[in-house]
């Protein structure tokens, strides 16, 4: 079976490593992510806002836990593999497209335990510190995870296979709930400090649980070209 280790895993772009020409842009990023537009902001929301953004910078403790896990099967509106269940009629209909399905690479990625720390510091003073630290937060762990899907993706092409899009618990049409306790049954992310709640939110907070597929032949690497809800908020364009 393939086999992808953490040890495989070498980030291009470490967001603990960005420098300052970095962080100008995350600003307008962050800003458009909390409604509003970098160009309108008065200078001392401005100030406020880069501030926070290195208060978010300085928290972030990136860490990640990979393994893989052979696929057995794709019928019944559900993709059987020999650790995890995937409850998703759409993907499980998606691998009935691909040439020999064989493997989930599951993940999670997390920023850290300090950074709900520092969340919480910043809500007993105002609840607008921490909404802008929030929507950092997410940016940074999307972006950390995009760049999970690259490595992986690389991996997974110099052993001969192609890897499908990520998607996680609550995308498309698999619950939150269930696939979350099935990927934590798998990953036992409690080695890098991240706890699954019953509800299937996971502490710390921004942390990401991701699977992808790897098969040896891969017409569409997500099932949205399928898909008929056309203003899905994870719809892919390819």
């Amino acid at each position: 079976m393939i086999q992808i280790s953490s040890e495989e895993i070498q980030f291009y772009d470490n967001p603990q490593t960005w420098e300052s020409q970095k962080h100008d842009r995350l600003y307008g990023q962050v800003c458009e992510r909390i409604g509003y537009s970098p160009d309108s902001v008065s200078e001392q929301m401005h100030s406020r806002i880069a501030e926070i953004i290195q208060k978010g910078h300085a928290a972030i403790a990136l860490d990640f836990f990979i393994r893989t896990t052979p696929i057995t099967g794709w019928e019944n509106a559900k993709i059987e593999a020999e650790a995890v269940t995937i409850d998703s009629r759409k993907w499980a209909n998606l691998l009935k497209k691909m040439g020999s399905p064989e493997v989930l690479c599951c993940f999670i990625i997390t920023l850290g335990k300090q950074f709900d720390i520092i969340n919480e510091e910043l809500r007993e003073q105002n609840l607008f510190d921490p909404y802008i630290l929030d929507a950092f937060g997410s940016l940074m762990v999307e972006k950390a995870a995009d760049q999970m899907e690259s490595c992986i993706g690389a991996q997974l092409k110099q052993k001969n296979y192609e890897g499908s899009r990520r998607f996680s618990p609550g995308y498309c049409d698999w619950g939150l709930k269930s696939g979350q306790e099935s990927l934590c049954r798998f990953l036992a992310p409690e080695k890098i400090g991240v706890r699954c709640l019953a509800s299937g939110a996971m502490i710390p907070a921004k942390s990401v649980s991701v699977v992808m597929v790897g098969a040896k032949q891969m017409p569409w690497n997500a099932p949205c070209r399928f898909c008929k809800e056309i203003k899905c908020p994870y719809r892919r364009k390819s």
